[in-house]
């Protein structure tokens, strides 16, 4: 009986094995690549999904338009989408905006109202009508200041019309811990680094800086004036002094028009836009595949960084956001209470 060899023949499993790694290789990046195709064909590779609140005719449908948390771009993003979904449906014979915000951003807030403004113009027969929720203060009463009519709800805040530039000055402790700034600008002698949390503050630029957030200011009180006209009780500048107003408040001020819920405010649209079945509809967005195959819809909020420095011996832990956020200024329609 002869020596066995000592390997024996050539395993096919292996080469098998390869063939189908090669093979589920080619099958994932062809499933990227036509996901990638599938989403850069959405909307910001988003999708509209409509969630059914009340049957009837479809041809008889209200858009109901959510705007939820801070206002920052890519909710007056999400909401231009919307608007744009709702403006070339035919069946939609009414909108109604969901406002539960506390505001936002000015350019944001702006656009929105804009995109009302645009909406309005272009199909005066369709009513907008604004529900409010928890809160639609600062910014979110900015937008709804250009609806046709505004439902609070009986403990709704609202109002807080004014504008806010959250600054913070540090200069005295970093001149305790012997921190000097010596930013260079150009011009040498100007505004550049107006506000700047380490240096001391000056009239000179609290007076610059004051003049930017009062622009600001009588913009939105021309938006209420035009938006609320001969409803509201007292001067703009009586109502406008940013104070929030509980849900009677603003009804007594014109601020609003009823306080009533949700299902009210779809009522009430249907009888202005002459509905006998309407049909009511939420409009929201889900990720689309690209984005669950790849987590990108949870990279919505901006990564902070953190970090440790040594000062004098003590360990400072340092968030670059919150740096961020403390060291630059931004003009805000915003209610920082809540």
């Amino acid at each position: 009986m002869g020596m066995m060899p000592p390997f024996g023949p050539p395993r096919r499993s292996g080469v098998w094995t390869f063939f189908k790694m090669i093979a589920v290789f080619v099958l994932v990046v062809s499933l990227v690549m036509n996901l990638y195709l599938l989403s850069s064909n959405t909307w910001n590779s988003r999708s509209a999904q409509q969630n059914s609140i009340q049957e009837g005719d479809v041809h008889q449908t209200i858009a109901v338009i959510p705007v939820t948390g801070v206002i920052l771009q890519p909710m007056a993003d999400r909401f231009n989408r919307y608007m744009n979904l709702a403006e070339h449906d035919p069946n939609v014979k009414a909108i109604v905006i969901e406002v539960e915000t506390p505001g936002g951003a000015v350019t944001p807030s702006d656009v929105m109202y804009h995109r009302i403004d645009q909406f309005k113009i272009a199909h005066p027969a369709t009513p907008v009508i604004v529900t409010m929720g928890n809160l639609a203060t600062s910014g979110g009463y900015y937008l709804s200041a250009r609806a046709d009519y505004i439902f609070a709800q009986p403990t709704t805040m609202t109002g807080n019309i004014g504008v806010l530039m959250p600054r913070y000055n540090v200069s005295g402790l970093a001149e305790k811990w012997g921190i000097h700034e010596s930013t260079v600008t150009a011009p040498r002698v100007g505004f550049k680094n107006a506000g700047s949390m380490f240096s001391p503050e000056t009239e000179k630029d609290n007076a610059y800086l004051q003049s930017l957030i009062d622009g600001a200011y009588l913009r939105f009180k021309k938006v209420v004036k035009d938006g609320r006209g001969a409803k509201l009780k007292h001067p703009i500048e009586q109502i406008a002094d940013g104070r929030v107003y509980l849900a009677e408040q603003a009804l007594a001020e014109g601020l609003v028009d009823q306080i009533g819920f949700p299902d009210e405010a779809y009522a009430y649209a249907a009888t202005q836009a002459g509905l006998s079945r309407p049909t009511v509809v939420k409009y929201h967005e889900q990720p689309s595949l690209l984005d669950m195959f790849t987590g990108e819809s949870k990279s919505n909020v901006p990564p902070t960084a953190s970090g440790g420095v040594t000062v004098n011996g003590l360990n400072v832990n340092v968030d670059a956001g919150l740096l961020d956020a403390l060291k630059t200024p931004r003009v805000l329609y915003m209610w920082q209470g809540q």
